[in-house]
């Protein structure tokens, strides 16, 4: 990863960057200090050190001068060997440079061509020196060559050189020494300098701790801020700016609050239901009535996708719309199941904006049943009068096409025709019973309608019901509750129990069970019959009731078509739920 300078800088604070440029500009000063002043110090330890060279040279010198009379003396003595006088002279110069370890001190005596020195190592050979005091006249010298300084004092006698004192240093030494020197120098501004850092970096917190503060004043609306306007005075017209604009902005979120909850109430007290999508199909708004049809106030949808909610919509004509809508930013419109319940039809209208989409919808499940009962009554209305049209002259023909076969049956040389005469008269008997069915289709009288108890009628039918299904290792079982009389046609409502009970039966598998209760809910007598069958299916359910549509191979599709009739002549609601355990008939009545 390249490091980027630029990108870190901007991203810092005003603080930090303060707080860095402080420290960058006092270690520059720093390195200018050190710079500058360095040069300078260097060259004043060089004069020092050459001055300290040059002095210890000088006072070895002056001690040798004082005593080169006792030197000269040795060298005189013809009784003493050459050994001997470079012994004892070696003693006295010993005992006048010995002292002295700072610096490589010689005495050389050009008579015996004696060398000594106070240090047993030198860094240069007294070779590279000779030339320098031979070519010496009487004055001092001190020079610099192949890093080392020297300083070469001439010894006189008589007026005369006899000896040379020299005296040298590597420059190694001066580096060292002044260095320690200027390592002082340099510990304590850094040390400096670091207070200073820190003092300023406290300064710093205590500065960024009242801008908190006053950060603290202007989003909590505190009055008590004097403290820290005394502390920084500068933020003063600041903090005047800020409460001038926070007085408008607060008018403002007043105003918008109060449109904000007309809005809410106007969402809230329509009667559809009403939710608001943003871009990635989350909710942002629901209002009660949404709510309820999703399962009460306890389910939380803000922030949730609709997916993630209801993901059985996917794929679904709904999913489609809600997408086609967002894309083409178009209104769509369409009817498709209930979002929560699949039972329910509702009508949805979706209203896409810039931030997302808003979406109507309205319970029509009820409107639909309406609709769809009402184009039944319809069809029955017709085919009654059909029946009650065609009925009469169609009997008049049948009857008397019954009773030539009956006449002719009866004669003897239609005696082996006679299975055919009775085949044929059997159909003209059930061509009977299903005009008859027809008939009741359009029958509207209401003779015979009076008080009765209902328990009472189905007493009477139900030994015949659990007879029938006896025969077909059926079972009828009968749960009769306490309910009050109602109007009621005794016979209409006998062909009813029948109609449903032999549906049920038919139904039911063998060993099943049809079940006859009655209840009272709500003040209404409710007459249910429920069988253990496997269910209506669904594409059926939407033709239960119409005359002549029938599952069965022998069925006319009239049963029901006839029940329903009777259940709307006696007022009373008509209706059935179905699934794979069986199926349950509600007839309720008015009390």
């Amino acid at each position: 990863m390249v490091f980027n300078f630029k990108y870190i800088y901007k991203r810092q604070s005003i603080i930090q960057l303060t707080l860095f440029k402080v420290i960058f500009s006092i270690f520059a000063f720093l390195i200018l200090f050190i710079f500058f002043y360095g040069q300078s110090f260097w060259e004043k330890q060089g004069i020092k050190f050459n001055y300290d060279l040059l002095l210890n040279a000088s006072r070895v010198q002056t001690e040798i001068q004082s005593r080169i009379s006792t030197i000269e003396e040795l060298k005189r003595n013809e009784s003493l060997t050459k050994d001997d006088k470079v012994f004892k002279i070696n003693e006295i110069i010993q005992s006048i440079i010995s002292g002295n370890d700072s610096y490589v001190i010689g005495y050389y005596d050009k008579e015996l061509d004696l060398v000594i020195n106070n240090q047993t190592i030198d860094a240069i050979s007294f070779e590279q020196i000779r030339p320098e005091m031979l070519s010496l006249s009487e004055f001092n010298i001190i020079s610099k060559s192949n890093e080392v300084i020297k300083a070469i004092l001439p010894i006189y006698d008589q007026g005369k050189i006899v000896s040379y004192v020299w005296a040298y240093a590597q420059d190694a030494d001066l580096v060292l020494t002044s260095f320690n020197e200027l390592s002082v120098i340099v510990i304590l501004s850094l040390t400096l300098s670091v207070l200073i850092i820190i003092s300023i970096r406290n300064h710093m917190k205590q500065i960024k701790l009242y801008l908190e503060k006053f950060c603290a004043i202007i989003m909590n609306d505190n009055c008590e801020h004097e403290n820290i306007i005394n502390k920084l005075p500068e933020l003063k017209p600041v903090l005047n700016k800020i409460t001038c604009f926070t007085d408008d902005l607060k008018q403002a979120n007043v105003a918008l609050e109060a449109s904000k909850l007309n809005i809410i109430k106007i969402m809230e007290g329509i009667s559809d239901g009403f939710y608001a999508l943003d871009r990635n199909v989350q909710f942002t708004f629901i209002n009660k009535e949404t709510q309820k049809f999703i399962g009460g106030n306890n389910v939380e949808l803000i922030g949730k996708s609709i997916w993630e909610v209801f993901p059985k919509i996917k794929g679904s004509v709904t999913y489609d719309k809600i997408y086609e809508a967002m894309s083409q930013n178009e209104s769509v419109h369409w009817e498709a199941e209930g979002l929560a319940n699949p039972d329910q039809n509702h009508e949805f209208h979706a209203y896409p904006y810039n931030e997302g989409l808003t979406v109507f919808f309205r319970d029509i499940t009820e409107s639909k049943r309406q609709q769809q009962e009402l184009n039944r009554l319809e069809r029955l209305n017709l085919i009654g009068q059909l029946a009650a049209g065609i009925s009469h002259e169609i009997r008049n023909p049948l009857t008397t096409v019954k009773g030539f076969l009956q006449f002719f049956g009866a004669k003897s040389q239609y005696i082996n025709d006679k299975e055919y005469m009775d085949l044929m008269i059997s159909e003209i008997d059930r061509a009977n019973t299903i005009i008859t069915d027809f008939l009741s289709l359009a029958k509207e009288s209401s003779d015979n309608i009076m008080h009765q108890n209902i328990n009472e009628v189905i007493s009477k039918v139900l030994p015949m019901l659990q007879a029938d299904a006896y025969n077909n290792n059926k079972e009828v079982t009968a749960d009769l509750n306490l309910v009050p009389d109602i109007l009621i046609n005794e016979n209409e409502i006998k062909q009813l129990i029948l109609n449903l009970v032999r549906n049920g039966l038919e139904a039911s598998a063998e060993h099943g069970c049809v079940m006859i209760s009655t209840y009272l809910k709500e003040d209404k007598v409710v007459l249910e019959i429920k069988d253990q069958g496997e269910g209506i299916p669904q594409e059926v359910q939407a033709k239960i009731g119409t005359p002549f549509f029938t599952t069965k191979d022998s069925g006319t599709g009239l049963g029901l078509a006839i029940s329903i009739g009777i259940a709307q002549r006696h007022g009373a609601g008509f209706e059935f739920k179905t699934g794979s355990s069986g199926t349950i008939f509600y007839t309720t009545f008015p009390s």
